[in-house]
């Protein structure tokens, strides 16, 4: 599990796309996810909030301010990475809702 992947994610009865936004280092036993919103989800501008590009594998907006820890046993199919555009402005969004 690499971080920027995509992947499909159970939660309780529904079905989400998440991130991976945790270091790598951290993913094998601690990984950390953030929600992709879908695309018909209305999103208010917002730092914490990441729309996805069109080189991106899914379409829709990172909730920064919904980071979950993963459980391995809700995890789905691998859906693709994100492009490294994305995952700056991911790094971006984190450092502002986290404050660092």
């Amino acid at each position: 599990m690499i971080r920027g992947e995509v992947y499909e994610y159970t939660i309780g009865n529904l079905r989400a796309r998440i991130v991976v936004v945790s270091a790598n280092p951290y993913n094998p036993q601690r990984a950390t996810f953030a929600v992709i919103l879908g695309a018909d989800v209305p999103t208010p501008k917002s730092p914490s909030l990441v729309p996805l590009a069109a080189g991106d594998p899914t379409r829709g907006t990172i909730d920064m301010t919904r980071l979950r820890p993963l459980t391995r046993e809700n995890l789905g199919a691998r859906i693709g990475r994100l492009t490294r555009t994305t995952l700056v402005a991911v790094d971006d969004a984190l450092r502002t809702y986290l404050g660092l």
